[in-house]
């Protein structure tokens, strides 16, 4: 069992962001601490929302956590609502006292656009957290607004995963290790919500298990691929009830 700390947007409805990630590693057997920045009613594809900002208590916790000692093997970052907390996750992360991992997978957009809440701030709080990450995991939109320069993290040593990117009318996830490699998935008909944080939480659990970040890939693309089956097969909802199908994780 392992220690990992989820930094993410808590979202009342539907099984996405951190809540989607903590079913899947508690599932795996994991201690999950799930620390929510923003506390949303709802994805922002419904144009409305309510927003409450966690900022004082993820500092509190960081700091409560930090006086108990609690470490943790892995660490994953997800959505950021203000430069606050960038600064409190980054000058965390930079004065641990033991070795992590930190995967970094910043939520902005999908579809070649931006979601309507990022703003030019929090897209360069998302560039400045690129440093203190050791794997990236963003989709082709996420990663083009990164302006990532692909070659400088490979010299930095950094490890890349970015979902989503199409083709010639084919569908890729393209990563690196210590070497380039991508994996084919075909890309099924109906769109549901929360696909990014269930590749998250699957790659982290099989990457747990000690598997190679392009074995873990591959294992992630196929499970997804079963999930997202059975999902359209059962129902007509957009969101993936990932509780249902929990077994069928291997």
């Amino acid at each position: 069992m392992k220690n990992i700390l989820i930094i993410n947007d808590f979202v009342s409805l539907g099984k996405i962001a951190g809540k989607m990630m903590e079913n899947i590693l508690s599932y795996k057997g994991h201690n999950t601490f799930f620390l929510p920045t923003a506390l949303i009613a709802n994805n922002f594809s419904y144009g409305k929302n309510a927003i409450l900002d966690c900022t004082t208590y993820l500092e509190d916790s960081l700091k409560n956590w930090d006086d108990l000692a609690f470490k943790f093997d892995l660490i994953s970052i997800g959505y950021i609502h203000n430069t606050k907390q960038r600064d409190i996750i980054y000058d965390y992360i930079k004065n641990l006292s033991y070795e992590t991992t930190v995967l970094f997978d910043p939520i902005m957009g999908d579809d070649g656009s931006l979601y309507p809440s990022i703003d030019e701030t929090i897209l360069n709080n998302y560039k400045s957290l690129l440093e203190i990450a050791d794997i990236i995991t963003p989709n082709s939109t996420e990663a083009k607004f990164l302006d990532l320069d692909y070659e400088k993290l490979k010299e930095s040593g950094k490890k890349f995963i970015i979902t989503s990117v199409k083709e010639n009318d084919e569908y890729f996830v393209k990563g690196y290790d210590t070497y380039d490699y991508k994996v084919a998935f075909k890309k099924l008909p109906n769109r549901l919500t929360g696909t990014g944080d269930l590749f998250d939480g699957l790659f982290i659990a099989y990457y747990l298990e000690g598997f190679s970040i392009e074995e873990a890939t591959r294992k992630t693309v196929t499970s997804i691929s079963k999930i997202y089956k059975k999902v359209i097969e059962e129902s007509k909802e957009d969101n993936i009830n990932i509780e249902k199908y929990l077994d069928l994780i291997d």
